[in-house]
């Protein structure tokens, strides 16, 4: 079985990860694992100018959010990854130390990769990247005759963070600031796909300038267009 594993990184620049810190693995998966998706529009929510109903327009994705709890047990009741044999008190311990104590050198909180049976838990477009933890609790729901925690519930919530090179390689294939190659398939519009491009339809006077088009109007399947950078 493939238990969930929390990767503690100094740092993360350049989509790269930096030293390592440590590796927390739970010692029961997660019974559930909630997962939250954003999208945030710029602009009043009120109308302007008269519309009905006012425009959405796209600023942006909203921080993606893992949250999960897992078991913390010590009392060997519960014996599925045998290979977690430190107490409570150090299961949490190490996790503090993966994820959350302050990292002097980069002054900054850790970050960390989370992963359940080899797969990230934080992915866009099928490419993995950092989070880092927003707030975590615990609750002791066991102890020992000595007063030791020998069973507890730990319930985590991480943020998604995305390095500038990961988002930067993930924009790329979308840009408007790159060339592009179309195929015009039917009942595609010159103003249509430049709108896909550019977010522009009024950039099909350009397009059709660059590729030698008679007209913009209707353009014979299968001909190849080059959209060109925005200037």
């Amino acid at each position: 079985m493939k238990y969930l594993t929390i990767e503690g990184f100094e740092s993360a620049s350049g989509g790269t990860a930096g030293k390592k810190i440590d590796t927390f693995t739970a010692q029961v998966n997660p019974s559930s694992i909630s997962v939250s998706y954003g999208i945030g529009y710029g602009g009043s929510d009120d109308p302007q100018d008269g519309s009905i109903i006012p425009q959405k327009k796209y600023s942006g994705c909203k921080t993606q959010t893992v949250s999960f709890e897992i078991i913390l047990d010590g009392s060997g009741v519960i014996p599925e990854n045998k290979a977690i044999k430190k107490s409570v008190k150090d299961q949490i311990e190490l996790f503090k130390k993966t994820c959350y104590y302050y990292v002097g050198g980069e002054h900054e909180t850790p970050y960390v990769k989370i992963h359940l049976n080899k797969e990230s838990l934080f992915k866009y477009n099928n490419k993995a990247f950092f989070a880092r933890i927003d707030t975590f609790d615990i609750t002791y729901t066991m102890f020992s005759t000595e007063g030791e925690p020998i069973r507890a519930k730990l319930n985590a919530t991480f943020g998604g963070t995305m390095d500038t090179q990961t988002e930067s390689s993930l924009k790329d294939n979308q840009s408007p600031d790159l060339t592009h190659m179309i195929t015009v398939k039917a009942g595609d519009t010159l103003p249509m796909l430049c709108q896909r491009v550019y977010g522009e339809r009024q950039m099909h006077h350009e397009v059709a300038r660059v590729n030698n088009l008679i007209s913009f109007r209707y353009i014979e399947p299968g001909t190849e267009l080059i959209f060109p950078p925005i200037k």
